[in-house]
C-alpha cells in the first residue's frame, strides 16, 4: 500500500472506486518476503484489485464491507495509478514490540504486524516514490496487514467524497483542453522524467496555482503510461 502521496491523491487518511471481497481471503500466501514483494507489485503493475486483496490478511479483509468498500476500491486505484519499474529496490525491518506504527485517530492495525517492508523506485529525473506496507504472517506464508479505516475517517471520506470526485472533474477537463504546443511541451518533458518541471511550466502558462498543475501533470503521466493512444 502507499502511503506516500501520489501527486497529492494518496491519503489512507482521507482517499479512498468498487471491489468486494470475492475472490480474496485465500490463506494460499507467499512464503517469504520476497516472493510477496513481487505478488505486491505484480498486482499494482496490472491494476488488478483481487489480485491484490488475495495478499490481505484475514483480519484486515474483515474490515471491507459494503458501506466501506469503496474507501478501500479507491485507496487501491490511487496505489495502482503508476507501475512500479522492474529495478525497484526493497527492504524489510522487524517490527520491534515499542514501535510505533501511526494513523493515530485515522486507522488501526487488526493484528500487529512483524515485518515493514519499503519499495523505492524511480520514474525519471525528478519522480521517485515509496511504497510502504506492512506484513504479518498467517498459515504459512506472508500477509500484508492493511489499516483498518476508524468510523470517523470512513465519515469523513464520505462527506468529502463529492469534493473528490468534482476535483478528479477538474483535472481530467483541463488535460483534455490542452493544446499544442503547450500539450506537446509537457508530454516531451514528462517523456525526459522532469515532472516538477512539468508541472512550474503548466503553472506558469495556464496561470494555475501549484496544486492543480501537480494533479494536471500526474494525469497526463497516468494516461502517457496506460493509454496506448494519448501522445
Amino acid at each position: 500500500m502507499k502511503l506516500l502521496p501520489v501527486s497529492g491523491l494518496a491519503l489512507l487518511s482521507i482517499v479512498a472506486t468498487s471491489c468486494t471481497r470475492s475472490g480474496a481471503g485465500t490463506l494460499s500466501h507467499p512464503p517469504t518476503i520476497e516472493a510477496f514483494v513481487k505478488s505486491y507489485v505484480a498486482a499494482l503493475n496490472a491494476q488488478d484489485p483481487a489480485a491484490d486483496r488475495s495478499l490481505w490478511h484475514s483480519k484486515s479483509l474483515a474490515c471491507i464491507a459494503p458501506d466501506s468498500s469503496e474507501f478501500y476500491d479507491r485507496a487501491f486505484n490511487v496505489s495502482a495509478r503508476h507501475a512500479i519499474p522492474p529495478d525497484y529496490k526493497f527492504t524489510a525491518k522487524p517490527v520491534g514490540p515499542e514501535d510505533k506504527l501511526g494513523f493515530e485517530g485515522y486507522a488501526f492495525f487488526p493484528v500487529r504486524p512483524s515485518q515493514e517492508v519499503q519499495i523505492e523506485y524511480t520514474r525519471g529525473l525528478e519522480n521517485s516514490a515509496t511504497a510502504i506496507f506492512w506484513l504479518a504472517q498467517e498459515g504459512k506464508g506472508w500477509a500484508q496487514v492493511f489499516p483498518c479505516a476508524t468510523p470517523e475517517t470512513l465519515q469523513q471520506f464520505k462527506t468529502r467524497l463529492p469534493e473528490i470526485k468534482a476535483n478528479e472533474e477538474k483535472t481530467k477537463a483541463l488535460v483534455d483542453a490542452l493544446r499544442d504546443p503547450l500539450r506537446a511541451e509537457l508530454i516531451a518533458m514528462l517523456q525526459q522524467g522532469k515532472s516538477a518541471s512539468a508541472a512550474t511550466r503548466y503553472a506558469e502558462a495556464a496561470k494555475q496555482d501549484r496544486s492543480t498543475a501537480m494533479f494536471v501533470i500526474e494525469e497526463i503521466e497516468y494516461r502517457l503510461e496506460r493509454d496506448s493512444k494519448f501522445k
